[in-house]
């Protein structure tokens, strides 16, 4: 199974006007996002679902992926996606969705970072940028070190191997 971890694109800064689950999308962070979802598209992403965290933010993140990917599967707005988000509620995510062979889930860091990273078993974590798209392979128990690394996509560019741990 494919699993395409995304974090949301740029949003606008908090303020004591804009509640956090109000936060929407900037300009730059839409225009970015677009770019490194139509790369996903090329490079093969066609998730039979897309999971999103209800925050605007991460909607609005997921339905730009949706339409770069011209997918036309479920869009599945997710509480469990929210802030706190961790490896046992993907698997119910996963498994609710009937084990489909290819999955995204659009939320927050460091959330999706500390998954990429249990998955990848990498202990110095996986911190991801915003609107970056984060692509491994693992098999149906979506157990701790199981994933194959395939690319991550973000507005830096690509990248097709993890960077070598620092020497000590």
């Amino acid at each position: 199974m494919k699993l395409y971890i995304v974090r949301h694109a740029e949003a606008i800064e908090r303020s004591a006007t804009t509640p956090d689950a109000s936060r929407y999308l900037t300009t730059k962070g839409r225009l970015s996002f677009r770019k490194i979802a139509r790369w996903a598209r090329k490079a093969g992403a066609a998730p039979d679902v897309i999971f999103t965290s209800h925050l605007l933010r991460s909607v609005q993140t997921a339905e730009i992926l949706a339409e770069r990917l011209k997918h036309k599967g479920a869009v599945v707005v997710s509480k469990e996606l929210s802030p706190g988000f961790g490896l046992p509620a993907l698997r119910v995510l996963v498994s609710g969705a009937g084990n489909p062979m290819e999955a995204a889930f659009v939320g927050h860091e460091p959330d999706l970072g500390d998954i990429a990273a249990t998955l990848l078993a990498l202990p110095g974590g996986f911190p991801l940028r915003k609107g970056a798209v984060v692509a491994v392979e693992v098999d149906g128990s979506v157990l701790k070190g199981t994933a194959k690394f395939l690319w991550v996509e973000d507005d830096k560019g690509t990248a097709t191997r993890l960077p070598r741990a620092p020497r000590k």
